[in-house]
Formats: structure tokens, C-alpha cells, sequence
């Protein structure tokens, strides 16, 4: 009995769980929209930590017990023995809360019903679900699931999209009285309050998406903006333009200035412009929004004050990890040129 699984399969399953969920969400029509979703996210990270764990050489099943079938670990357990193989850049706490506050809505819809009016939480904590997904997948698997569907998906509706932000401010300040809607909403906000005081990043539990439709002549006074310039004639002609406002602010650095803060002694070794590289590869900073940016056209990449502080706090085994990875990595290119 391979206690382990095959990480291969249990991926390629969870990814296809993703997948749906998202392709299930932007259908036009979809009355059950709300708890198909939640009940696809919800497998699908129960597949991504067995499959981090098989990666791992690590168990997937619990101990076998006369007379009973073959079990599986459930989510809760699964997901907190990966969570040591979790990146220092992905928190784990508000990553599984986010989880959890979404298997919260899903028991609901298996067992019972939901309430009515939830949809604009829901909305915020399974995209930001979708993200954390992507990120891990990315810094484990090395897999950018981005190449196999479009993540950022631009929802022309005849409403607005929801807005989890406002419906839980209004909701904090004038309570509904509709019993579970209160629930769930106190126990958003107060997780919320708690990540915030623990110094966590709340963006891994619950945040907002806004996308929006503008000329490209009015594109300067947005903080991050996708713009169609139609100017030229003819379909060919038009091109997308994204930009990041303040991304030189935001991204002061240059790669001296990164090996220059950190100093020659990270943790007891030397710091230089490999170790650099095989700590941007290591860990996936490329992909990283917080701590590199690289503009569309072309230029060097600037990396943020933030990324200085993450390297810092790395240990000795995790930088000698991530140059061995790097090697590893360089190597493999070698051969197949």
C-alpha cells in the first residue's frame, strides 16, 4: 500500500478542481453559483496539501484499521502537516483561515442552506482563495497556473460587482438581523482585527478586487490600470497597457542596493549576487507583487524594501536550500541547451 499517493495525480486534480471553480463563478447564469464554488475551492486545497505532502515523502492517509476501509486525511489535518512546507512569503494562519471560513460555507450548503446576502463575503474570500492557491502552487510546484486559464477575468455584468469591504463595514456598524449572516460577519471582522494585531498579512485572508473600464487618456490618476489604446486605426492596432502608479516608490531598489542593505553576512553566509538569484528563484519572488516589479516594456527589475526584510529574516538552512535549488536549476538548463 503506497501510503504517499502520487503528488503528480493529486495535483493535476486539484488544479482541475481549481479550474472549475473559477470557470463555475464567471458563468452568466448560475443560481447555485455561491456553493458550487465553495464546495470546488474546498476540494481543491484538500488535494494541494495532500499533494504537498506526497511531494514530501509524507503520509496522505491515516493508520489503516481492521475492518474499516483506507482513509485519507481531511482537510483541517492535511493542511496543518503542510503547513511546514509553506513559503516564508505565503503566511500560513490567514491562508487557513481563509480556507476555513470558506469549508464554514460549504458545510452549510451541503447540510443545509445558506442564508441569503452573504455573496459579497464570499466573493472576497474566494478570490483572494485563488490567489493564495496560485502563489502556492507556484513556490512549491514551480507551476503557474495562470498559463492554463486567465485569473484576472473582467466581470461585465449588468450590476456591480460585490464589494465585501463595504457589506462588511455596513454590517459591523448595523448588525442584520438575520442570525448566521451576523455570525459569519463577526467572525470575518474579528479575524480580520486579529491577523491585523498579530502583524500578519490580512491580503491572505480577505481583500478586494476592483476592476474597472477607462479610456486610456484617463489612465493617470489610477493605481493599477489595464487600458486599451484604440487610437490607431485599425483592430491590430490596439494594444493593452498596464501600469503600476508609484512603482518607483514603491520599488526603490536596484540589485546593489538589495546585496548593499542586507550586508556581506546574511545568517553566517555570504551574501552576493548568486545567493540573490537563487533566493529570487527559490522562493518565487519573481511572481511576488510585494517585493519585485519589472515594467511591461522592458527594463530591469526594482525590488521593494519589503523584499530586503524578507531576505533577512531567511535562516542559514533556508538560503543554503535555495542555492542548492538554484544549482539544481541551473544545471538542468545546462543539458537541455
Amino acid at each position: 500500500m503506497n501510503y504517499r499517493g502520487s503528488y503528480r495525480k493529486l495535483l493535476a486534480h486539484s488544479k482541475a478542481a481549481m479550474l472549475a471553480a473559477i470557470e463555475v463563478y464567471n458563468k452568466p447564469q448560475m443560481p447555485y453559483r455561491d456553493e458550487c464554488v465553495t464546495v470546488l475551492l474546498v476540494n481543491s486545497w484538500e488535494l494541494l496539501a495532500k499533494a504537498i505532502l506526497s511531494k514530501n515523502k509524507q503520509k496522505v492517509f491515516r493508520k489503516k484499521i481492521r475492518g474499516q476501509p483506507y482513509r485519507t486525511l481531511e482537510l483541517q489535518d492535511a493542511l496543518g502537516k503542510a503547513s511546514k512546507f509553506f513559503p516564508d512569503s505565503i503566511p500560513y494562519q490567514p491562508v487557513r483561515q481563509n480556507i476555513l471560513k470558506l469549508v464554514h460555507f460549504r458545510n452549510c450548503t451541503i447540510h443545509f442552506y445558506n442564508e441569503p446576502g452573504l455573496s459579497a463575503v464570499v466573493y472576497g474570500l474566494a478570490q483572494t482563495n485563488i490567489m493564495n492557491y496560485k502563489d502556492l502552487v507556484l513556490a512549491v510546484f514551480r507551476q503557474d497556473i495562470t498559463q492554463e486559464i486567465t485569473i484576472t477575468l473582467l466581470p461585465l455584468a449588468f450590476g456591480s460587482p460585490p464589494d465585501p469591504i463595504s457589506f462588511l463595514r455596513d454590517n459591523s456598524v448595523d448588525p442584520p438581523s438575520n442570525k448566521f449572516v451576523g455570525q459569519f460577519v463577526r467572525e470575518v471582522v474579528d479575524s480580520t482585527r486579529y491577523f491585523e494585531q498579530m502583524g500578519l498579512d490580512t491580503g491572505r485572508f480577505l481583500t478586494q478586487f476592483d476592476v474597472s473600464l477607462h479610456s486610456v487618456k484617463k489612465i493617470s490618476s489610477a493605481d493599477i490600470v489595464v487600458g486599451i489604446d484604440g487610437s490607431a486605426e485599425g483592430s491590430d492596432s490596439s494594444k493593452v497597457i498596464l501600469r503600476d502608479r508609484d512603482s518607483n516608490k514603491r520599488f526603490p531598489l536596484r540589485r546593489k542596493d538589495v546585496i548593499q542593505k542586507v550586508g556581506t553576512n546574511l545568517n553566517g553566509v555570504s551574501m552576493n549576487a548568486f545567493v540573490l538569484d537563487a533566493i529570487i528563484y527559490a522562493h518565487g519572488c519573481k511572481d511576488n507583487k510585494r517585493h519585485i516589479w519589472k515594467a511591461i516594456g522592458g527594463g530591469s527589475m526594482q525590488y521593494s524594501p519589503e523584499f530586503v526584510k524578507f531576505i533577512k529574516q531567511l535562516t542559514k538552512a533556508d538560503v543554503h536550500k535555495a542555492i542548492s535549488e538554484y544549482k539544481t536549476y541551473r544545471a538542468q538548463r545546462r543539458r537541455t541547451k
